[in-house]
Order: C-alpha cells, then structure tokens, then sequence
C-alpha cells in the first residue's frame, strides 16, 4: 500500500483513505500516530449531529475535539459494515458518501452505546495531497442522545463565552460571570468584593445590600440593588439583548454596569449571564455638563418667551387703548356730520383704523402661533352662523365696489361645536382679500356643504370661497402660506396687506385639524376650500343653545349702566355710545369705587356693569371677585362684561373664569357691544 499522501493519483484508494479517517477519530490504534489534523484542510468545515456541531475551520473543530477526546476517557470505539460509495467528480475533487455501525464500549467489554451513523466527505487536492474539504456526519433523530454530543456542546459555549469576555475586557475593569440557577459567581477580572474570593458560592443578598449601602450613594441604591438582583436577571432580560444600569458611587465617581446573556439550556431559558463594570465618570461629567446646558438654554428661552409674551400683552393693550379712542370718536363724529366731503373724510379714518387693529391682530395672532399658545376655544355654533356673520361683515364693503357677494349653505347637521372666533378670523381673512382683490364688477362666492365623517359623531364641514379676482401665479402658489410673503401683482397694485393673513389661516385650519387647498390662475380669480371636521352638537346642548339664542327685542331706555373705566377718552365715547342707545350711564374711574357704589345703592339699581380689566388701584378682576362675593344675592349676581384691551383667549378665559358674563375687546365694536348687551339683558328677563 502507498503510504499516505505522498503523491497525486486520482485512482486514490478513498475507501481505505475514509477508514483511516474514522479509526483515527474513534480513538483506534491502527494509525494512532498519525494526528487527526493530517487528514484535514486548514479550512475544512464539519457539521455534526448535534445542534451545536458545526466547525468552520480546522481550528474551530480541533478546540472541541480535544473536549471530546477527554470525555471519552474509559470508553472504547469501534466501528462495523462500514459501506462506502465515491463519486469522482474530477482530478482535483472526490465525493464519498456511506454508512457505519458505532459501538462504544466501555472498558472494551460492555456496549453502552450503538449508533447508525451516515456521513458525506469531499476531498479535494491541496498541494499535492488529498485532503478533506468537508464532512457531514449524521444519524436518525431517534438515535441522538446528549452523551454522543460529548463536551461538543460545552466546547462552543467556552469558546463563546470566552469571545465574549475579551470583548468586554478591553472597556471594563471588572467582570464576572453569575450562573442564575446555582447563584455561584467566578469573578473574570478586576476586584472581588472584599473578604470573598475569586470565586464563591451563593450570591447572599444581604452582602449585596451592605455592599451597595457602602459604596453607592443614596438617590441609587434601590435601583442598584433591583439591577444586581440575580433572582429577577432572566426575567428582566425576556425580549432583551443586554441589560444597563449607571449610578453614582459615595467616592463621586460614576460606573455603568452591564449584564448580557451567556448561556442558555436546552429550552432557551437563561442559565448564566455575565456581569461587566466600567468606569463612566468622564461620560457622566460630560452628560450633566451638557444637561445643565440645555436647562440654562430652556430658562433663557422661557425667559425671552415670557418676554414676549409681556411685549405682546403691553402691545395688545398700549396700541388699542388709543385705538379705541380712534374708532370710537369716528363713529361719533359720523352721526354729526352732514358735509358729503367730511364724510369721505371719517370713512377713510374708519377703515384706516379697520386696517391697522387687522395688522395688529394678525401680528398678534401669528406671535400667539408661533409660541405654540394658541389654543382652542370650542363652543356651540350653527354651520353657516359665521358665514353669514362675515359676509353681513364685509357687504358694504363689496357694495362700494358694485362686487356681487354670495353665500350657500347646504348642511344636514348645523348644530355643532366648534371654536367660532377662529373659524370668524379664517373667513375673515379669505374673504377679506377675496373683496380686496377682486375689481369692481366681479363676484365672491361662499359656499358652504357638508361631507361623510370616518369618525363617529363627527362631520366635515367644506367651505368655499371663490372670487373673480386677479388670481395668483403658480410659482407664487408654494410660498402662499409663509408669512410675509405677497404676490407681485398686488403690490404692484399698492392693496395694502402684511402678508401675514394667509399664514394664520394655515395655522388656525391646522390647528382645528382641518386642510386648505387653493386654485388660482392669473387673471382668472382663486378658489380657497377649507375642509374641518366638527364635532356634532348633542341634543341637550342643541336645544339649550337655541333656546338661548332665540333672544327677544329688549328696549335699553330706562336700563342703567355702571361703567368702570379708568381712561377718560374711553370713558366718554363708551358713556355717549351707551346713551345714544337709551341706557343711563354711571362712571367710575377704579376697581374699589366700583364696588363701593355697588355696595352703597340699593338692590337693583343697576342692571348690568361694564368693567375695564387694567384699572388704578384694583383692576377688573378683584373688583369682579369683591361683588361676586357680595352677602346680598341680586347684587352679588349683577351682569358683568370684561372690557379689554388684551385680546388675547387666557385673557377672555380669565375673565370668565372670574366670574364675568362676557368679554369685549377694545377698539369696541358698538354693533356688537350691542348684541351683546341685548343676549346679557334677555337673560335677566324672565319674559326672554
């Protein structure tokens, strides 16, 4: 016979070749000086019966098979009917596949194990020699007991787990590794726990607890010992690859404990895990520096928005006290003038200021926006109640320009609840600039329907707003919403705006959880629709609403007034406005002059209150508290309207939430000051 893998010959006898194969392995000592690795390419792979023998290379299989060598110890191999078929598939490569009958005996007398055995090896011509590329061995699965694995299965989960230990070694400074069943702990590297060694058995909790109580400092040692509590680690771990936890130690030093999986049994639950420290000082430090960077970035940015918000509150209230003036002395001077050019004169002192309160608005608006504190303010309303409201609005304004204003509801639902300021602002705007961008001659449509809601109790409200205007171009179209941005064309044609409008109405429309779509072409005109989803109205609220809405003709004369209002000017117009319609008015100039006049008439002798909030010596607010705490019911009960230049909705909810019946803002609108003293009136009178 030639000796082995000497030379090349395809007619290689590759029966005899496998049999010194297999005597090898089993242990024979047929070609006992022959090492197992000869027959192996360096990359050989080998796949095994059991579920954790598969071997990439020859390395990887040798570490195991050292394993399985020591384990057999008194056992003794030998093999029957070995039956071997080849397939050659050319010079360089060989197929062999066969069969085998394994006995293993113990002390070489008793049989303690009989297995079928199948196999597959693929040589193949390295240098010269036949070597083995490859070998698949296996056996029925009835067959495949634990013991024929050997320490195989132990092999991989050490080398595993020591893959795994070097891995850690390189960051942290202490590991150990915990078996969960027995509580055993081996420490791996770094310091034991003082009077311990390197290993020992039964993890006591009771020196976990002094260890923690010692070295962790006290807002972490509940979460440290939850961390570190080896009866509850498989359960914490369920779903997870790892483990993490940070404290801060009483030497001021900060660590970050890991604990990840190292071993499993045979249903997939968690027998070991191993346990990593590290020093996190350096990252620790470096997070709560930027932490504290971040808060003083968050105080600076709440004091600049708090800022803002005293800016927007003095500008609110410091612009539109003198506009009131301004709009209030322009309405009056209206009623006494007769000379046509005179009249032209207060018209255009009247819409100037429509003009400037609306830029005033929208600035404030768009701030309230921005600052993310604008919210809503949902009541009932009737669909189409702030259509008609708007266009009775604007009428005379489409009637100077000869435009024809047109409004179509058609809804199954009207009862709803909605923010109706909001939606008045979003109309407003559209057909606002509907009007002031439409010629003279041209039409603006509102249209409003009602569309199928997926969510119950709920319905979409579609609104329209078409005009004949001169239109926008498409590459104005994107830019649209963005705040103050105006097409060239209509600041060619000097209309005056902020460009600010359209950007509140995307905010608001959002803001309602609704969409905006707009159609336009230059020359042509613009179609906006708004689309928002409404709340239904339920039949309590509905029928409570209309029957309070259903208001009868009260007749002022003879009513009497208490106007509390510290600004002469405001003082005067309101008081003649009032008198014009037939109320009497008494004027107070603070909080407690208020209050004290009502606590020294008698009952009744007022019938409602107009109470500016910003006054000398006790605003609106205390006084409102004072009287509705006042012993005599018709007195501590009177109607009180808030009167205020501070537009903004916490304003209007502080007022009601002090008791107030209703709010007016200041420049007053005296047509609806006097729908809204008619509601307040019909309320006290039991004929309403």
């Amino acid at each position: 016979m030639m000796p082995l893998f000497c030379g090349v010959e395809v007619m290689q006898d590759f029966k005899l070749l496998t049999r010194q194969l297999l005597e090898t392995y089993l242990g024979s000592n047929i070609l006992s000086d022959v090492a197992i690795q000869d027959f192996l390419d360096s990359n050989a792979s080998i796949i095994g019966t059991g579920k954790q023998e598969f071997f990439k290379n020859i390395e990887h299989f040798l570490n195991s098979f050292k394993f399985d060598v020591e384990k057999r110890k008194n056992i003794h191999f030998e093999f029957k009917d070995l039956e071997i078929e080849e397939n050659i598939v050319d010079d360089q490569c060989v197929f062999v596949y066969g069969s085998v009958q394994i006995y293993g005996l113990y002390d070489k007398e008793v049989t303690i194990m009989h297995l079928d055995s199948r196999f597959t090896i693929v040589y193949g011509m390295k240098n010269g020699q036949w070597k083995v590329l490859h070998i698949h061995h296996s056996i029925p699965d009835k067959e495949q007991l634990e013991d024929e694995e050997f320490p195989i299965i132990l092999s991989k989960q050490v080398q595993q787990a020591r893959h795994e230990v070097e891995a850690l070694s390189a960051g942290y400074s202490y590991i150990c590794l915990i078996n969960l069943e027995t509580d055993d702990v081996e420490l791996i590297k770094g310091n034991n726990i003082p009077g311990l060694n390197g290993r020992y058995t039964q993890m006591d909790h009771n020196i976990l607890l002094e260890q923690v109580n010692r070295l962790i400092t006290e807002p972490f040692r509940e979460s440290s010992i939850e961390f570190y509590d080896s009866k509850t680690i498989a359960k914490r771990l369920e779903g997870k690859n790892s483990l993490f936890h940070t404290c801060e130690r009483t030497d001021g030093t900060w660590i970050l404990s890991m604990i990840v999986p190292q071993k499993y049994d045979e249903n997939g639950h968690i027998v070991s895990v191993l346990l990593a420290n590290r020093d996190f000082t350096e990252e620790k430090k470096r997070e709560l520096e930027q932490e504290e960077a971040l808060r003083q970035e968050k105080i600076k940015a709440e004091k600049a928005n708090e800022a803002k918000s005293i800016f927007l509150f003095n500008m609110s209230h410091d612009i539109r006290t003198p506009m009131n003036a301004i709009v209030g002395y322009s309405q009056l001077m209206k009623k006494e003038l007769t000379n046509p050019k005179l009249v032209h004169y207060q018209e255009m002192i009247e819409q100037s200021s429509k003009l400037l309160l609306s830029i005033i608005n929208n600035v404030l608006d768009m701030a309230r926006v921005e600052s993310g504190k604008m919210e809503l303010d949902e009541n009932f309303e009737v669909v189409g109640n702030v259509s008609q409201l708007v266009c009775s609005v604007f009428a005379a304004e489409a009637s100077r320009k000869n435009i024809e204003l047109h409004e179509n509801v058609n809804v199954e639902h009207k009862y709803v609840i909605v923010d109706s300021t909001k939606m008045q602002e979003i109309l407003s705007n559209l057909i606002s600039n509907a009007i002031k961008y439409t010629p003279e001659g041209g039409k603006v449509l509102i249209d409003v329907q009602e569309h199928p809601y997926d969510k119950e109790g709920y319905v979409l409200i579609q609104t329209k707003v078409t005009d004949t205007g001169i239109g926008m171009s498409e590459e104005f179209l994107p830019s649209l919403f963005d705040l103050f941005t105006r097409e060239r064309n209509t600041t060619l044609s000097k209309i005056p705006g902020t460009g600010l409008g359209m950007a509140i109405v995307k905010n608001f429309v959002d803001l309602m959880n609704g969409s905006i779509e707009v159609e336009s072409k230059l020359g042509k005109g613009s179609t906006f629709t708004i689309t928002i989803p409404h709340k239904l109205a339920d039949k309590d609220y509905t029928y409570r609403n209309i029957e309070s809405s259903n208001e009868c003709d009260i007749d002022f004369k003879g009513k009497r007034i208490l106007l509390a209002e510290d600004n002469e000017l405001n003082a005067e117009i309101t008081s003649t406005i009032l008198s014009e319609m037939g109320f009497e008015v008494k004027v107070v100039e603070d909080g407690i002059l208020c209050v004290n006049e009502i606590q020294r008439q008698p009952s009744n002798t007022y019938d409602l209150i107009l109470m500016d909030i910003q006054m000398p010596n006790m605003d609106g607010y205390k006084a409102t508290h004072c009287i509705r705490h006042l012993s005599q019911f018709e007195k501590a009960n009177i109607p009180i309207i808030a009167m205020s230049a501070n537009a903004f909705e916490e304003d209007k909810k502080k007022a009601f939430d002090a008791k107030m019946n209703d709010y007016i803002t200041k420049p007053i609108d005296f047509q609806k000051m006097e729908v809204v003293l008619k509601y307040i009136l019909s309320k006290q009178n039991p004929l309403c």
